[in-house]
Order: structure tokens, then sequence, then C-alpha cells
């Protein structure tokens, strides 16, 4: 054990070495467009994904009252909605607590259908019994028929944060609120519990590897594993990497915190590859192999955090985003990370914040982190807090975030004196050398 602890430390200061990083300068801009959405959601968590035809699905989220799933065409630029969650699953009206999240990021078949779940997770004025939601469905949306449908219910009072799907065997997998996972089977169209994963608070995010195994984390930095031949869950003794000196998420609660969990992950298939970045310890990027030996094997690459963190032996780094997403074509990693000050007696969300959010870059190829420089429009709009990404079969990267309107009547909060609202953020890269 006393080993496993100083490899770990071992590794987290090797960081500062292990990749080339490139600052942007103090004025240095990334140059993006903005897509308004035609609601008024004030928040979103992961619900964004670019499917194989480029065309971009988001799910937003206004607490208490009902999710919304949108779709944006970069053919047409023409950002539409779907579908209301709430009015699509008869939960409005009634007096009961509603579908008002969205938490996964959506995944496609080999057809091209597009799969989420639904979740409440609190979502509702406390007058209202929770348990009164009847619980989360599996949704397809056929792009082609245009039909959004219900296959399936999760279960009773448990909707999922994440997802992953097997597309070979045909599974969908994800985690309920209560840590346990759960398969659908999208042929016979039933529901599996599998066993609990987590005892306290829930990984974010999943992934299925090219055989169909299914890994996510818990705590301290551990790794479990579906084995899809025997249908197993499985403890893994290897370990992703966290640096404990780093603040957790709140110092007011530190026992009670997910920062040693890793806060998003991605599969490469082309590489076979997973990336995934650390939620706490300054937001570590970390390549999981799950061929290499018996378990796998994880490796540090470098801190994806915002620059100024960087800067001596800080420990009062914001916990990461969920705006992380892979190219696997031209082999980059692009995250955008708080920039938020740390709160020592709160915990605070990204949204929210007044510093300008950079756009970060990991080169594969090249081991290298580049700043891109803090994201703004070319009429001067400002982007903050992002907690959403996804990369276009053509290289597009896109994200979902807050950012200035000049139409006051348009905003749904405010930082300081400034009007922002939730935008679809499109970052046009420019071609690897």
């Amino acid at each position: 054990m006393r080993l496993r602890k100083l490899c770990v430390l071992v590794a987290w200061a090797w960081l500062g070495t292990a990749a080339t990083i490139f600052a942007a300068p103090p004025q240095a801009v990334c140059s993006v467009e903005l897509r308004t959405y035609p609601g008024r959601d004030p928040a979103m968590w992961d619900g964004l994904y670019a499917a194989s035809d480029g065309k971009v699905y988001s799910g937003l989220i206004s607490e208490g009252e009902s999710a919304h799933f949108y779709l944006y065409d970069p053919q047409s630029d023409r950002q539409t909605m779907v579908a209301d969650m709430a009015e699509f699953l008869g939960e409005r009206g009634k007096g009961i607590r509603t579908s008002g999240k969205i938490h996964n990021k959506p995944v496609e078949d080999d057809e091209g259908n597009i799969y989420f779940v639904p979740l409440n997770n609190g979502s509702g004025p406390r007058s209202i019994d929770f348990n009164t939601w009847r619980g989360g469905h599996w949704m397809r949306y056929d792009p082609k028929r245009q039909k959004l449908e219900v296959l399936g219910h999760v279960d009773d009072g448990t909707g999922l944060y994440p997802l992953a799907i097997d597309r070979h065997r045909k599974y969908l997998f994800g985690i309920g609120l209560t840590g346990y996972l759960y398969r659908f089977d999208l042929n016979r169209r039933v529901t599996k519990n599998l066993g609990r994963v987590s005892n306290w608070d829930v990984c974010r995010d999943i992934f299925s590897d090219d055989e169909g195994n299914v890994y996510g984390s818990f705590p301290i930095a551990r790794v479990w594993k579906y084995d899809a031949r025997s249908e197993r869950v499985l403890d893994l003794s290897i370990t992703s990497p966290y640096d404990p000196t780093v603040w957790p998420t709140q110092l007011r609660n530190p026992m009670i915190d997910r920062s040693c969990d890793w806060r998003a992950v991605e599969w490469d298939p082309l590489k076979k590859v997973a990336y995934g970045v650390s939620c706490g310890g300054g937001s570590i990027l970390f390549r999981f192999d799950p061929h290499d030996g018996p378990e796998g094997r994880i490796v540090p690459l470098c801190k994806m955090c915002d620059g100024r963190f960087l800067e001596g032996d800080r420990k009062d780094v914001p916990y990461s985003t969920l705006a992380f997403a892979v190219d696997s074509g031209n082999q980059r990693v692009y995250f955008a990370p708080s920039a938020r000050p740390y709160a020592l007696d709160a915990y605070v969300e990204t949204f929210g914040s007044s510093e300008p959010h950079h756009l970060i870059m990991y080169d594969v190829r090249r081991a290298e982190r580049v700043d891109l420089g803090a994201m703004q429009t070319a009429d001067g709009r400002r982007v903050f807090g992002c907690e959403g990404a996804s990369v276009a079969p053509d290289g597009t990267v896109y994200l979902c975030g807050q950012a200035e309107v000049r139409d006051a009547a348009q905003a749904t909060a405010r930082i300081g004196k400034t009007p922002v609202a939730l935008h679809l953020v499109i970052y046009r890269p420019k071609r690897p050398q």
C-alpha cells in the first residue's frame, strides 16, 4: 500500500517534465463562434455529442422544470429543439418531480441512432416529494426518421449520470445516483442491475473499449471493470493519477469529495486507448491502455488546469470540468478548464466565474500541451465556464458554455454586470502541420 501511494506521488511529480508546455501570451485569444439555443436553459453538464454525420446534440438543464434536447445541423447552420423532456414524458402539470437534467454525453450505435437518459437527482422544489419522480428512461433518437422514442425504464426514482455503449453486443451501460451499474439490452429491451460500483459520489464518465468491457472510477483513484466475457464487475488494482496534496473540492467537507475520481474519459477507437482527466489534483491528463498487461496501464501525461495554476506549487486548483474531448483522427485532446478562484467555505460550480476561460489542447504525437488562448468571438464576446465538449469527424471542436449576450433580455444569468447565456461554442482548429 505504501509503495502504491509513493508511485502515485512520484508519477504526479513527474508531470512537470513529461510534456512540453506552450503557454499562451497574456492577451492571446482563441477565436470561436457562437450559436444560440432556442430555449432558455441556464445549465448543462456533459450532454454534448458530435455525431458521425456531423450533427451536434445538446442536453441542457432547467432545474426543477425540464431538460431539453437540441440538434444543431452545421450544413443549414440551424439549431432546433428536438424535445422538452417533461412534456415528452408526460410529466408536466401533474405535481410530480420531472426529468430536469440530461447529465450524460449521448452515445451512437452503428446505424447512427443517438441514445441518452434523463434524470432528476433532486431537481425541483422541495414542496414536491422527490419520491414522485418515476425514474429515468432509455431514450433513442433516430435522425433518419427524426423520431424520439422511449425504449425502457431504468429503475424507480433513478436516472443515469454517465453512459456508454457496446455497439457489437448492443448494450447500453450507465450509473445511477445511488452508485449502481445498469445495463440495457437494446434487442430485448431489458434493464439489468449489475451491482453497486460506487459508495458515495458517482464518477461522471465511463467508457467501453473495443472488446465491450466497460471501465469507471471510484475512490480513492481506483478503477472498476465490467468484463464483457464473464459479465462480472471487477475492482482492479491499478490507479488513476491523483495528487492528494491538492485541496479537495470543498474544504468544509473534505471527506465527502469526488476529486480522487477521474472527471472525464473518452475511448480512442483508432489507437485503442482511452484518454481521461482527473477530477482533482490539477486536472491531470492520462492515457489508459486496457490491453497493456493483465489489468491495463495508466500513464499520466500532463496537467490540463488553467495556466495560472501551473505557476509554483499551487494547491488551490479548481476541480475539473466536463468540457473534455478527443480528436482521434488528428490525435489531439481538448479541455476547457475552470478558471474560477478556489472557494474555501463553499462548493462552487464552474458557471458564474468572471475569469477568462482558455481552451487547452494536448498534441498526442508531439507530447505537447498548448494553451490556445482565452475563448472569444470576433466581435469581442467572451466565453466563460464550459461543461461539455465533443469533436466532429471533420475536427471541428464543439463546446457548451456561458457566453456574453448583447441583448440583456436574452440572458439567463449575470456575471457581475455582464449578461450571459448558454451557447454552442465552435472552434475550428488549424490543420496539423
